[in-house]
């Protein structure tokens, strides 16, 4: 480490010249000088330098006088003495009065370099241990801020995914966005009929769609853009009116993610900065991004349940059952509570003799059970299924649900896992958990009791899947969030704790 302060009181103009503009400075140090003690311990005094070089013989003071001096006034920086051959006696004085290392005339240069370094390794210690410290506590003071973004999402969801009214679900997610990016203005944007337009949603127009509106054009548009290719755009422009997001309308900053639902783009969640030079951060896309899994969730079962006509009606308490599967499961960010919470409400829901949840190690390409109701708990935990290996491995390979009522004749079926397990296996239904596009695990129903598996077995529990591989994720998340922050702390504490040698 160089750029450290050095003064030098020398009564030699020459040795004083030869380190302070040449030696000392070939090393990266800035220097100061003084020709008696007297002025060197007002520098001190004033500059409170990294280093000082000390002459032992100086006019009016020598430099023992200044040592002492420097130790009745408590003055921190380190000295190195610098004294010829036959006076090494006054370095014993030297080193009881607090210098930290000595010079013997002639020296040089490497014996310079060597000595400083010694004499610094102290102040470099402090200054680094400083530095980590302030570090460790930004990161923490980071974490804290990420887990308290965590638990409101987790809230928000909860509280979206509770609605049943399509505009009800639109007005609170235009609410969030809002909120969580600190926008100026928030629309969502839904296809049309035909799927060649996108229609929008905002606040000034009660959430319902704008008939004065002009509608957006598939193509040719940021919203069509992010609608068709499922990723989000986040743009700025800071010059003029900004960038043209429709006819008539500029923003200096957009930022446009898609609402997703089981790889299924059903619109797209906007916001942007008209008036404020403010472009929208990653944290922002990453915050907008988590809200669009929740409304997406929420979105699609409002439309359910206010599509449903009288056929509905007899299962309307199978609906509110799944409504509250999802408000359950993804009212929690601690992931023993959310698995145990999922297949105890799944099990429950269903006639069947078993379930189980799977999460997918995508480094290792394996499977294994999170959590599981009905088989032998301790032999199928120890059971790790590669993705080629089983219906589950099947399922999650390709990222398409299967069920079979005939699971002996099923060429897919692992059959090991019955015989480890002493379960009977005979019907099926196996579904993806999948998390922006991406499969993360499966949950797989056993044995229905009530009669075969079939198609709305299948819708149902694809539904229940898309919550239960948002809630696991996101306490996934949270549980590593939570053990850096552990981390950090323990760091730490050992650092605030910790002796200097």
């Amino acid at each position: 480490m160089s750029g450290e302060f050095i003064l030098v009181i020398d009564d030699s103009r020459e040795i004083v010249r030869h380190l302070t503009e040449t030696v000392l400075p070939s090393f990266g140090y800035h220097t100061m000088h003084a020709y008696d003690g007297q002025v060197g311990l007002d520098i001190i005094r004033e500059k409170k330098p990294d280093l000082v070089m000390l002459d032992f013989n100086l006019p009016q003071m020598t430099g023992l006088d200044v040592l002492q001096q420097m130790a009745q006034e408590s003055l921190k920086s380190p000295v190195v003495l610098m004294t010829g051959y036959g006076s090494e006696l006054s370095a014993i004085e030297a080193f009881r009065l607090g210098a930290k290392d000595y010079l013997i005339k002639p020296f040089t240069v490497d014996e310079i370099v060597e000595t400083i370094d010694r004499a610094l390794v102290e102040t470099r210690l402090l200054h680094d241990k400083a530095e980590l410290a302030e570090e460790i506590r930004r990161l923490k003071v980071e974490m804290s801020r990420q887990n308290n973004e965590m638990r409101t999402l987790s809230n928000i969801g909860k509280a979206i995914t509770s609605l049943l009214s399509v505009d009800d679900v639109l007005q609170r997610v235009l609410e969030a966005a809002t909120y969580l990016t600190s926008a100026e203005e928030c629309t969502i944007w839904l296809p049309d009929n035909e799927g060649k337009h996108l229609r929008p949603y905002d606040r000034q127009t009660s959430h319902r769609p704008n008939a004065q509106a002009p509608i957006l054009p598939m193509a040719d548009s940021p919203a069509g853009e992010v609608m068709q290719s499922g990723r989000p755009l986040r743009q700025s422009s800071m010059s003029g009116q900004g960038m043209k997001v429709k006819s008539g309308y500029f923003a200096h900053a957009v930022l446009f993610v898609p609402l997703q639902l089981r790889g299924i783009t059903l619109g797209v969640l906007g916001v942007s900065n008209r008036s404020a030079y403010r472009a929208f951060s990653k944290q922002d896309e990453f915050l907008l991004s988590f809200l669009a899994d929740y409304a997406a969730i929420a979105l699609e079962n409002a439309r359910v349940f206010q599509a449903a006509d009288q056929a509905l009606a007899t299962r309307l308490d199978e609906l509110n059952t799944l409504i509250h599967i999802t408000q359950t499961i993804t009212a929690s960010l601690d992931l023993q509570e959310v698995i145990h919470l999922t297949i105890q409400q799944v099990h429950d829901s269903w006639d069947i003799e078993a379930s189980s949840l799977w999460l997918l190690d995508e480094p290792a390409q394996t499977l294994r059970v999170l959590t599981n109701v009905g088989t032998a708990v301790e032999q199928l935990s120890k059971i790790e299924l590669k993705v080629d290996q089983g219906i589950v491995g099947h399922v999650v390979q390709t990222g398409q649900p299967l069920y079979t009522n005939d699971v002996a004749n099923d060429s897919h079926h692992y059959r090991e896992a019955d015989q480890k397990t002493g379960f009977d296996t005979r019907s099926l239904l196996c579904v993806p958990l999948i998390f922006r596009d991406q499969v993360v695990g499966a949950m797989q129903l056993l044995n229905k009791i009530d009669g075969d598996f079939d198609v709305v077995d299948l819708e149902r529990a694809r539904a229940i899947a898309a919550a239960i591989a948002i809630a696991v994720s996101n306490a996934l998340l949270f549980d590593e969030a939570e053990s850096r922050k552990q981390q950090l702390e323990h760091a730490l504490h050992q650092l605030d704790n910790a002796d200097l040698l």
